[in-house]
């Protein structure tokens, strides 16, 4: 397959192995009659087709967490700023892990598997509350623009 990614030649016998299986069987006759069907509760509707073939996998993941109980924000604070961030929806795991699995105090350090190979990584380091913020600094510069494709889902 990676060669067919990348766009190099196959070798013959690496092509037919590429074939395509015969296609399935029909499936039988069913014997539901539509009142049956339409009347059905509500997710058990009868199968029309083939048996359907399921399967489940469950993955574990483990979180880091560090906490701190004297920190000076609040769990709701941090809850807060991951809802601007949730629209990614990768990033919706970690606010909800925050909301629901947290024992007492305040995760200054929290490590969770977002993918199988991406962990979101949030420490807090050195935090201090500043009075001497100037509205400068919240001031979008005149040379700023907007890339319409950079986030097309928000």
């Amino acid at each position: 397959m990676q060669s067919l990614a990348i766009g190099s030649l196959m070798a013959e016998d690496e092509f037919i192995s590429l074939q395509h299986r015969k296609s399935l069987p029909p499936p039988r006759r069913t014997t539901v009659t539509w009142e049956e069907y339409i009347n059905a509760a509500a997710g058990l509707a009868p199968s029309l087709g083939r048996a359907q073939v399921l399967k489940q996998n469950t993955k574990k993941f483990k979180a880091l967490v560090a906490m701190a109980e004297d920190f000076p924000l609040s769990i709701d604070v941090l809850l807060d700023i991951l809802e601007i961030v949730a629209p990614f929806k990768h990033f919706d795991k970690l606010r909800c892990f925050c909301k629901v699995r947290m024992p007492p105090g305040f995760p200054v350090r929290i490590e969770i598997p977002i993918l199988p190979t991406i962990s979101a990584k949030v420490t807090f380091q050195k935090f201090m509350f500043r009075n001497d913020l100037t509205s400068k600094i919240f001031k979008i510069p005149k040379s700023y623009r907007e890339d319409a494709n950079r986030f097309p889902d928000l």
